[in-house]
């Protein structure tokens, strides 16, 4: 019954490590070695496209079918979506961004790490959210056998970056980790 669920929480584990890795290229500005730029756009690169297309939308069907029968969790529902919308704003803003500063284009170092610094608390809050809040609620609530059916609706996406088969735009970030 909780596979969906651990495969989620995997997710957030997985996600972790790319925050981990976009935070240690931007030690290196503070430093005299560049960062690595194109490394930090391919990690956004997957959060912004399997992390806000495919995993969170798993997680808003989930919750919202859990809201159905449990009423009750409506307040921390709405703030999970509007998280996933806002971190959607937040990353692409960022990959924007970081693409601009790739293509040369000026920014002041000082607004691009303060977007930086917002983008990766704001998803290390969510991710502390979802683990210690919404998920434990899934386990204790969800009615025996709703987690296979709403997995088996919603079928398996392969995870392009951490599955059995790694895409090949996300080679170089896999060696990275």
């Amino acid at each position: 019954m909780t596979g969906m669920l651990d495969q989620l929480h995997q997710d957030h584990i997985n996600m972790a490590e790319l925050l981990e890795l976009i935070e240690r290229e931007l030690r290196l500005l503070d430093g005299d070695e560049p960062a690595d730029l194109a490394l930090v756009y391919d990690a956004l690169h997957y959060l912004t496209h399997y992390g806000d297309l495919y995993h969170h939308p798993v997680e808003d069907r989930l919750f919202a079918h859990l809201q159905r029968s449990d009423a009750s969790i409506a307040a921390e529902v709405d703030r999970l979506q509007n998280e996933h919308r806002a971190l959607f704003q937040k990353g692409k803003a960022f990959a924007d961004v970081v693409q601009e500063i790739e293509s040369e284009v000026a920014m002041e170092r000082s607004e691009f790490k303060r977007l930086a610094r917002d983008y990766l608390r704001a998803q290390r809050q969510h991710l502390d959210f979802e683990e210690q809040v919404m998920f434990p609620l899934a386990r204790e609530r969800m009615e025996a056998g709703v987690l296979d059916e709403l997995e088996a609706d919603l079928g398996v996406d392969t995870d392009p970056l951490f599955g059995r088969l790694v895409r090949q735009e996300y080679e170089r970030l896999k060696s990275a980790l």
